[in-house]
């Protein structure tokens, strides 16, 4: 997995609006250690460690739409 040094952990959460002009993502465009990250997390109060390809603020269209955070 292409972690990152920053300490910061990642969340996926369930949502049902995107701000105009928000980045959208599709799941299916996402490397494959993005992908594992949002099947792991979608739907669990879990984090996990950053990763490259997912930013904070961005929305990925998984089953349902999440907004990634991170902290």
């Amino acid at each position: 997995m292409a972690l990152r040094e920053t300490g910061r952990r990642l969340r996926v959460r369930r949502t049902g609006w995107i701000p105009p002009g928000a980045r959208v993502r599709h799941y299916d465009e996402l490397d494959e250690d993005a992908q594992v990250a949002v099947r792991e997390l979608a739907g669990r109060p879990r984090t996990a460690p950053e990763i490259d390809g997912l930013e904070d603020g961005d929305f990925v269209k998984f089953t349902d739409y999440y907004q990634v955070r991170t902290r």
